[in-house]
């Protein structure tokens, strides 16, 4: 795929395109954070945009084998589950296993990610939450759950691509969602972004910025 056929020349401009769209939803002084790890660098980009302070909210995908992603955590909240996911009785262990891992995942990433510093205070202000490429609606929605219990003024999710479904689920719960991108295939658009695509690469670049926002 030739860089015409993605929807941003990289995720830089995809960031700052983003905090133009958001420009007129917030008021100072605001806190811009990115979901872990693809909505990292391009929160940073929407917090330079914008003015604003930048921080990261580490989440991990509840994920059970034969089922695939069937919800989300955020930082030390409560697992968020897909409402329409109804385990049975014998999935339990499998659930409970996923929600452990997930836990884990985070543990491990909150040091990777953030070091000993303490999160930014968003208490009584702006809140903007960044996904990179929304396909699943499950880290903002806990990301979002998370951050409301934190005492914000306002709490507005945000991402450069996203898909139809994931803008009904957050509306369904009363998320703003500022988002220029709304693509109908519910897997998303296959390279939204011009600069290459290895998931390595992004989340060491996104260790990187969220270890330099102390």
């Amino acid at each position: 795929m030739s860089l015409k056929d993605t929807l941003y020349p990289s995720r830089a401009s995809a960031g700052a395109e983003l905090g133009r769209q958001l420009y007129g939803s917030v008021t100072q002084p605001v806190v811009v954070f990115g979901i872990t790890p693809g909505g990292v660098e391009i929160a940073h980009n929407v917090a330079e945009a914008l003015g604003a302070k930048f921080d990261v909210i580490v989440a991990a995908d509840v994920d059970i084998e034969d089922e695939g992603v069937v919800g989300a955590i955020a930082e030390n909240g409560d697992a968020f589950l897909d409402p329409d996911f109804e385990p049975g009785f014998g999935m339990l262990d499998s659930l409970n296993e996923g929600i452990d891992q997930a836990h884990r995942t985070i543990k491990t990433d909150q040091i990777l990610f953030r070091g000993q510093r303490s999160m930014q205070s968003i208490s009584g202000v702006d809140a903007v939450i960044v996904d990179g490429h929304a396909t699943t609606p499950w880290r903002l929605l806990a990301a979002g759950m998370w951050v409301q219990k934190q005492s914000p003024a306002h709490v507005i999710m945000a991402s450069p691509v996203g898909t139809l479904p994931v803008q009904e689920r957050l509306r369904a719960r009363r998320f703003q969602f500022v988002c220029p991108t709304i693509v109908m295939d519910p897997s998303g658009h296959p390279r939204p972004f011009g600069d290459p695509q290895d998931p390595q690469a992004v989340r060491l670049r996104s260790i990187v910025l969220a270890r330099d926002a102390a």
